[in-house]
């Protein structure tokens, strides 16, 4: 009587690794099909971009464990990574510092999603300690156009912004849009200052949302005309128990209800949806502008977006072209999202692209050096 063969050590444990990796691998390829695909169609990729990194980290962990483990498995992740090779450039930037040489011939730029200068106090502040930060802290940057999302702008008596600012700043000249004013004295935009000319203005109205928008102002620099976009993308709207549970999440000793999920993730596609039809619009107004263009903006999506392609067509991203890193500019919850970006036209040349690590709102503000290459 032959006995029966004993099955090899580790054989159950092995298909339960390969089976989990290729959950993995089906998530990445997922993400990778993200800048293609309209949300309209599905936002499955959309959501998995959002954590793009992870997965990619996460695969390269099991092409690890698999050479170690002496299996050919190791194959199937590395297959995966190298097919988001292109992808993974738009979310990694490896450049040197480029210098800027003589700056009085440069236009400096300033992008910064302001959470309503802390008016309803979200840092607990009573008094406009946030609003008056953010002004000194752009002031002595000295940019000379300066985008503001998330701009608001009271009465004397209630919390004003428009007239303290310019009382310290250079940039005298602007171009303010109001998308949204509740009562007399709220009004919630966008504002675009600049030292230089404002020669045309324009807004972007979007049908789908009532609070979000974009303006465009023609700038005389030099003797050139240039339109500097200024959009603000759909949000999330997450409230406090979502922004609460996102940090559970990512604290694995916390327990994370279910339900909660659901609600984020019912958030996310509905925010996601709107935001491909604003970008799309956002696309056209650039398409047909008569003038090299730069678009500063918080576009509440990653690089790896249907949103970010519409929107970047046919422009340069500062941040890939000289900045490094991963260029996380989200200050709360999640720490490696970059949605807030600086484009320009291939007639402009950027020089520093700088994220500052101030942290005065949820958003921390991006700058960015520009010359025209003629």
């Amino acid at each position: 009587m032959t006995k029966p063969k004993k099955k090899k050590s580790g054989t159950w444990f092995s298909k339960i690794i390969l089976l989990v990796n290729f959950i993995f691998i089906l998530a990445l390829v997922l993400s990778c099909l993200s800048p293609f695909t309209n949300p309209e169609i599905t936002v499955i990729p959309a959501l998995f971009a959002i954590v793009f990194p992870i997965l990619l980290v996460i695969n390269f962990v099991f092409v690890l464990l698999w050479i170690f483990m002496l299996r050919y498995y190791f194959i199937f992740s590395l297959i995966a990574i190298l097919a988001s090779y292109n992808l993974f450039f738009k979310v990694f930037a490896f450049n040197g510092e480029k210098p800027v040489g003589n700056y009085q011939s440069a236009m400096k730029v300033i992008s910064y999603n302001v959470r309503l200068f802390d008016q309803f106090k979200w840092t607990g502040n009573q008094n406009y300690f946030t609003r008056n930060s953010i002004f000194e802290f752009v002031n002595s940057e000295q940019a000379d156009v300066v985008c503001f999302q998330e701009f608001f702008h009271g009465t004397e008596k209630y919390f004003p912004t428009i007239d303290p600012f310019l009382d310290k700043s250079e940039t005298k000249n602007y171009h303010v849009d109001y998308v949204l004013t509740r009562g007399d004295n709220k009004h919630f935009g966008l504002a675009t200052f600049t030292r230089y000319p404002i020669v045309g203005k324009g807004n972007l109205r979007f049908e789908n949302s009532t609070a979000n928008s974009g303006i465009y102002t023609d700038i005389v620099f030099q003797s050139d005309t240039i339109r500097v976009f200024n959009v603000h993308l759909e949000s999330i709207k997450l409230s406090k128990a979502d922004h609460q549970l996102l940090s559970d999440v990512i604290d694995p000793g916390a327990a994370t209800p279910s339900s909660g999920i659901r609600v984020i993730l019912s958030k996310l596609s509905r925010a996601t949806k709107k935001r491909a039809e604003q970008a799309e619009i956002v696309g056209r107004y650039i398409a047909a502008s008569p003038y090299p263009v730069i678009v500063c903006g918080d576009f509440n999506d990653t690089p790896l977006s249907y949103v970010y392609r519409t929107v970047s067509q046919g422009l340069n991203d500062a941040f890939l072209e000289i900045g490094s890193g991963i260029g996380a500019s989200y200050a709360d919850d999640v720490p490696f999202l970059r949605i807030d970006y600086i484009l320009h036209s291939e007639t402009l040349e950027p020089f520093r692209f700088k994220k500052h690590d101030v942290k005065y709102s949820d958003h921390f503000p991006l700058s960015c050096y520009f010359k025209m290459n003629h």
